[in-house]
């Protein structure tokens, strides 16, 4: 399947090359490649997006059961299934999206690389040459720093064009086969405009990052995740290793990283504007089927009769079996919504005291000056 998909995306880069608006540019091509695969997995993204923020809303109830029955694992598995299903949730429908896009840029990123593969990195090229020195033509054996690329079809265009030639260049100043440290290490002055690409693309993932972090927020509580400041203290230092890595790799993987990333960030801000800002209309609209979803459901059967186990006497119940009183939860479903909207009155309530005691400061009682507190009355014998 790997293989497919590789042969597939090498066919597209050629066939995208060999376009007359692309122009033999190898830059554009590699540039309006990376675009046409963003967009084809976009869809996963938005809903890989949809599906972690339906999750946000069943957070708090998962927390609550899973702190509840932590000494019972198979109850709390039960439990937590229980909830998925009563809110119609995939817990992986998060993480497939994303995982099914890893394989199309790992392939992307192979197939870019592929194409500044050196005749003398190619297998075998060892016993070419040898070949040529026993023949005694050492002087027509091809230059072992020109381009043999891999993955291409020898018949197309592009393989055409890049077979034999040293440099890929783009731009009129940009070698997409060359190293950024190798350049430096000949010329400062030719190694500046590398270094400015280098640059946008550490400034993009950056950017990037901000624009995901900004979009999280801490518990209800006010407290922050430990592991979501853990994570949030990583991803600060990847936009710089990207940026390092970016030194040893052809200077064409930097220009597909900066297009992946510009593209990216026009995408989270789409996310942001289209589905974050709708977050509440979503949570309502949730919350409405799950209240449709809860009136489909059958009837249970009548019962004239049962007991509080609270206080060993008999609670009064419809004629449909619910409760006639309203504080009583009927099944396990109206118990862990009594409880979870107990539990959010309570942070909530929590919440507004504290910020009471940090807007007016903490209130003490004071005596009139030259006075003296008043001590408490001794009990007279």
């Amino acid at each position: 399947m790997i293989d497919n998909l590789i042969q597939f995306i090498a066919r597209l880069l050629s066939g995208i090359y060999g376009l007359p608006v692309v122009g033999g540019s190898y830059g554009f091509a590699i540039i309006l490649l990376t675009i046409f695969i963003m967009i084809m997995v976009m869809p996963l993204t938005l809903k890989a997006t949809k599906s972690t923020i339906r999750m946000s809303m069943v957070a708090p109830e998962l927390k609550r059961i899973q702190k509840e029955f932590k000494d019972d694992k198979e109850q709390m598995n039960t439990e937590m299934m229980e909830l998925y299903r009563e809110h119609g949730i995939n817990p992986v429908g998060g993480c497939l999206p994303v995982l099914a896009q890893a394989p199309v840029f790992l392939v992307l990123f192979q197939v870019i690389r592929g194409l500044t593969r050196r005749i003398q990195d190619a297998p075998f090229s060892d016993v070419v040459y040898k070949v040529y020195d026993v023949q005694d033509r050492a002087a027509d054996a091809p230059d072992p720093n020109s381009f043999y690329p891999r993955y291409l079809d020898p018949t197309s265009e592009m393989f055409r064009d890049l077979i034999g030639e040293k440099e890929m260049t783009f731009l009129r100043v940009f070698d997409l086969g060359a190293q950024p440290n190798e350049i430096l290490s000949d010329s400062i002055l030719k190694s500046i405009p590398y270094l400015i690409v280098i640059g946008f693309l550490v400034a993009t993932s950056w950017y990037q990052q901000k624009q995901i972090t900004a979009r999280r927020s801490p518990s209800e509580d006010g407290d922050e995740s430990p592991v979501l400041a853990q994570q949030q203290a990583i991803l600060k230092y990847l936009p710089f290793l990207t940026g390092i890595w970016s030194f040893f790799f052809p200077f064409g993987l930097s220009v597909y990283w900066a297009t992946s990333n510009s593209f990216r960030i026009g995408q989270q801000a789409y996310i942001t504007r289209a589905i974050y800002s709708k977050k509440d209309e979503m949570e309502a609209t949730f919350q409405a089927e799950l209240h449709e979803r809860k009136k489909a459901k059958p009837a249970e059967p009548a019962k004239p009769q049962t007991t509080d186990k609270a206080t060993k006497r008999p609670k009064e119940t419809n004629g449909d079996g619910t409760s006639a009183d309203p504080e009583v939860p009927v099944n396990r479903v109206d118990q862990r919504r009594q409880r979870e909207l107990e539990r959010k009155k309570a942070i909530q309530a929590k919440a507004r005291a504290k910020k009471k005691q940090t807007e007016g400061g903490s209130s003490s009682r004071t005596t009139p000056k030259g006075t003296k507190p008043s001590q408490p009355r001794r009990k007279k014998r």
